[in-house]
């Protein structure tokens, strides 16, 4: 879920009154509205919705709920293949760590998650949303995957799941390849691969050349719908990705009929 939501008349009048610093009273009211959550601010400005299963750290209004994220994550990046107890499951491209919370659950205990995800100021709300959630069983790191290990610019989008290295400028982060990544953690059998990185996905899979074999299955957000919206014909990765994933062995289905275009942009790869 890395596209902008439309999150209804109570998220527009709480960005209003957020920019005249009326957050904390904005938090009161959506905890009225929402009776599954509690709101509030922490210390540094970012929305907390704490919810029975989960606590979600983000740096606009977060409403969604456990429930919500859950059914999402099976309807959308868990479609082909849906992880379950004991699983490795890597999150590339893990925002603020909804789908994570939901994989974790997934996997159990005996499970791990790692998240990934490239901004600061997104990864410190994911390491926040870990944390008060008690993933144990969860790593997260703060870099851009790419092809290689180095250093990459991330900009800033105004809605923070938009935030991506494809359009340059902004931030400067660590870069690392995932086949770097993998030796580095002593990763084994991937069980699934979510990779959902704004366009970056084809210098991601250059750099994963010794991982692949390990995949059994993923889920890879393609981003031809950005560029179909008028951006940069660099978000057009699908015709790239795809042969990449068949020639490491992958099987790939696709949804082309989904009412959701970046939907009909997710590639799911399994094994034979």
């Amino acid at each position: 879920m890395r596209h902008c939501h439309a999150m209804g008349r109570l998220f527009q009048v709480a960005e209003r009154l957020d920019r005249i610093g009326l957050r904390r009273p904005v938090a009161r009211v959506a905890t009225l509205a929402y009776p599954e959550s509690r709101f509030s601010v922490d210390s540094d400005g970012r929305w907390v919705n704490e919810q029975p299963q989960a606590t979600f750290v983000s740096p606009t209004l977060h409403t969604a709920s456990y429930a919500h994220l859950f059914q999402w994550v099976l309807d959308n990046w868990a479609w082909d293949y849906r992880p379950k107890a004991g699983d490795t499951v890597v999150d590339v491209g893990a925002g603020i760590g909804e789908e994570t919370v939901i994989f974790s659950r997934l996997v159990g205990p005996s499970g791990r998650v790692v998240a990934i995800e490239a901004h600061p100021d997104t990864f410190a709300c994911l390491r926040e949303t870990v944390r008060r959630s008690g993933l144990a069983n969860v790593t997260a790191l703060q870099c851009a995957v790419a092809d290689g290990d180095g250093e990459l610019s991330i900009a800033t989008a105004d809605c923070h799941v938009a935030s991506s290295v494809v359009e340059g400028g902004g931030t400067r982060v660590t870069a690392r390849s995932l086949d770097s990544l993998t030796r580095e953690l002593g990763l084994g059998e991937i069980a699934f691969l979510k990779m959902n990185i704004e366009g970056a996905e084809r210098l991601a899979l250059a750099g994963m050349a010794e991982v692949l074999p390990k995949v059994r299955s993923a889920c890879i957000s393609c981003h031809d719908f950005i560029a179909d919206l008028g951006g940069s014909d660099e978000f057009r990765t699908r015709e790239a990705v795809r042969p990449a994933l068949e020639a490491a062995g992958f099987r790939i289905r696709t949804r082309p009929d989904d009412p959701q275009s970046w939907v009909r942009d997710y590639l799911y790869a399994s094994r034979p």
